[in-house]
């Protein structure tokens, strides 16, 4: 197992976010000092060789060369795993804890609280990202005091978005990614949380959805463009009274994204509620549809 690593500093982060984000899913993380705003980007690769091509084909996505080289280790696979602890902390939001593996005999869940345990050294993500959180917060903010029969989770990555929902008391649920690794994670989730069978994931394009089927909860967390190009398709598949999610939104991108949706709406004369938040440079759109 090899390490790559690189310092960051506090004027790149934002710039290296971003062509993560759209690289994403990847083995690579970046962690951010909350003190002085400087990072470290780090990544696990099976060889060298994968960890050079995997740095060109960042570099590529960055528009320009890291202008010094990168730090290559080789660890033990013992090593490697336990890198991760110190960066994957388990959090909660109501009712439900997002915990890693690890931690699964020595964290405590409240009575009547849930769990969805994460092994923490998968690429594709455990919920700590910004963009997964909002989602995380506004599906329970939606969820509190309502059923909900149906969800759909699109670009679902790891899965974590749509075991959720069925945390929150949604039976039937939907998932697709166009990466087929990522779904393979996505069952792994699934059954590391005895949870096979509960989410129909498949590896699907967004393009390819059938128009006809609607849900009451649709989640899509994916970049800003490939929400607008898609934005007829996402409202067509909400159910009235139901809600679309709406998240890996960067807050500058924000009003391009609320723009589009809120005009094709208003063409459509659909009678709306709408919702923003935001945490950190990310934000989230919230539509609620009027029965």
């Amino acid at each position: 197992m090899i390490k790559a690593s690189h310092p960051i500093e506090p004027d790149a982060v934002e710039n290296l976010e971003d062509a993560l984000y759209e690289l994403a899913p990847s083995n690579w993380s970046l962690i951010v000092s909350q003190k002085d705003g400087t990072g470290d980007l780090e990544g696990f690769f099976d060889s060298e060789k994968d960890a050079r091509l995997a740095l060109e084909e960042l570099e590529s996505i960055l528009g320009q060369a890291f202008e010094k080289p990168f730090r290559l280790d080789e660890l033990a696979d013992r090593d490697w795993k336990e890198s991760y602890k110190a960066h994957f902390k388990a959090w909660s939001r109501g009712t439900i804890h997002w915990v890693p593996e690890w931690k699964r005999e020595s964290y405590e869940i409240p009575e009547g609280h849930h769990a969805l345990y994460v092994d923490p050294g998968m690429a594709f993500g455990t919920g700590n990202h910004e963009t997964t959180r909002l989602c995380l917060e506004s599906m329970i903010s939606i969820c509190e005091g309502k059923k909900f029969d149906d969800c759909i989770d699109l670009g679902c990555g790891s899965g974590i978005l749509s075991l959720s929902a069925f945390l929150l008391g949604i039976e039937k649920i939907k998932a697709i990614d166009f990466d087929p690794d990522a779904i393979k994670v996505a069952h792994d989730n699934a059954a590391l949380n005895q949870m096979n069978g509960i989410v129909d994931f498949k590896a699907q394009r967004l393009e390819t959805l059938d128009e006809d089927q609607d849900y009451d909860l649709v989640l899509a967390n994916i970049q800003a463009d490939v929400l607008m190009q898609n934005a007829e398709r996402l409202l067509g598949l909400v159910r009235k009274g139901g809600s679309l999610v709406l998240s890996g939104i960067l807050t500058d991108e924000m009003k391009f994204v609320e723009d589009c949706f809120l005009n094709l709406l208003q063409m459509e004369e659909k009678y709306f509620e709408i919702d923003k938040k935001s945490l950190g440079e990310w934000s989230l759109l919230q539509l609620m549809l009027k029965a």
